[in-house]
């Protein structure tokens, strides 16, 4: 049988041992950023000019470029040796993979650049803390393999914001916290977060003063979101799914409710719900 050949996409992001390195993110070579000190200075100690420049510069593209799923079918199909018509379409196939995870590393990338512009008070006192750009660099690597591998464009836009919130806030926010909000970025649908910020619609303004809010000024505001106090099945799985990620809790009913009412769920907003939504929003 014919050998399979190997598509350029895959010689191109550097899976297979025939075909060059993958080199560029877009058309331009990423090369080591630039620094800039005055006198002699050792490079843990150079002041950052331009954080924007130095993502573009230093992104390690071959480690972003590695793909299981393009690798898998490549030794697949190269293994058994398939020809025409499947290594064609094997191909295609291949092709499509590395261009769709191009494209959203590209989208959240864009994104970062465009909020981090939004800006610049901040970057100032960001550019006196040599450390701050380096830690975040890891932070901005480990949220585009999430965006690579996430399917929905709307919720890699969010990655992307949170990530130019977590570089652009001062003091900057826990590595840690940082990740598990790019995480929950992956998970949520545009309805759970459009259900979300409409809890931090009525619930925010307290919960943003003072950590939080009781259990009956919670109650009581629920009617004033767009349900109502209806019933709906979807929003009812929407928010218990919100409540596993720590974003919302939910409200035991008042003990003078009649049990055979058989009333709504009810939730009150969590500081950390309120938190995702700040970090999503644009140029808040």
């Amino acid at each position: 049988m014919a050998r399979w050949a190997v598509s350029s996409a895959v010689r191109a992001s550097g899976l297979h041992p025939e075909g060059p390195a993958f080199k560029s993110l877009t058309a331009h070579h990423l090369q080591s950023p630039t620094f800039h000190c005055s006198g002699k200075c050792s490079d843990s100690r150079m002041a950052i000019d331009d954080p924007i420049s130095a993502v573009e510069t230093h992104l390690e593209i071959e480690a972003l470029a590695s793909d299981p799923v393009v690798a898998r079918l490549a030794a697949f199909a190269e293994a058994l040796g398939l020809p025409w018509p499947f290594g064609s379409a094997a191909e295609k196939i291949i092709g499509r993979v590395a261009a769709d995870r191009l494209e959203k590393i590209e989208l959240t990338l864009e994104v970062v650049k465009d909020e981090v512009r939004r800006h610049e008070k901040e970057l100032q006192v960001i550019r006196k803390d040599p450390q701050r750009l380096p830690e975040w660099l890891t932070l901005l690597q480990d949220g585009l393999k999430k965006a690579e591998q996430t399917r929905a464009k709307s919720r890699v836009t969010r990655i992307g914001r949170i990530l130019a919130k977590s570089l652009t806030l001062v003091p900057k926010p826990e590595a840690d916290d940082v990740e598990e909000m790019m995480r929950t970025a992956t998970q949520l649908s545009d309805y759970e977060v459009q259900l979300l910020n409409e809890l931090v619609r009525i619930h925010g303004d307290t919960v943003r003063v003072q950590g939080r809010i009781s259990h009956y000024d919670a109650y009581q505001r629920w009617p004033q979101g767009f349900w109502a106090d209806s019933h709906d099945p979807a929003r009812e799985s929407a928010f218990a799914k919100l409540e596993s990620f720590g974003l919302v809790s939910r409200l035991q009913q008042p003990n003078n409710q009649n049990v055979f009412a058989d009333p709504p769920s009810r939730y009150a907003l969590l500081r950390k719900g309120l938190d995702f939504i700040r970090s999503c929003a644009v140029g808040s």
